[in-house]
């Protein structure tokens, strides 16, 4: 499975059914190859996305706060449904990312 669709300054990730532990180990590792290669905002892409564990959540924190040490990148999620958005809310982190229809 891959999920990173363009890498650049504007980079875009596909993501698609679950994001459990197990996709997101693999999302995790995609994501660390994105470092120092000057993101500055990440896309994703969520209108198939299904279901997100903590997991998840912990691997779009990482692309927040790691990917450059010297400037936090903007994360926005396009398209999320309302289960994958109250995955967030439940989680106190509603207000850390960026939605967008």
């Amino acid at each position: 499975m891959q999920f990173i669709e363009s890498v650049g300054e504007n980079t875009v990730i596909n993501l698609k059914g679950k994001l459990d532990y197990a996709t997101a180990s693999v999302l995790m590792e995609e994501l660390k190859t994105l470092v120092g290669q000057g993101v500055k905002r990440i896309d994703f892409h969520c209108a198939e996305l299904e279901y997100i564990s903590s997991a998840g959540i912990r691997s779009m924190v990482f692309v927040k706060q790691k990917i450059d040490k010297n400037v936090e990148v903007d994360v926005c999620l396009h398209k999320a449904s309302d289960s994958v958005k109250e995955v967030f809310s439940m989680s106190g982190l509603e207000d850390y990312f960026e939605f967008v229809e």
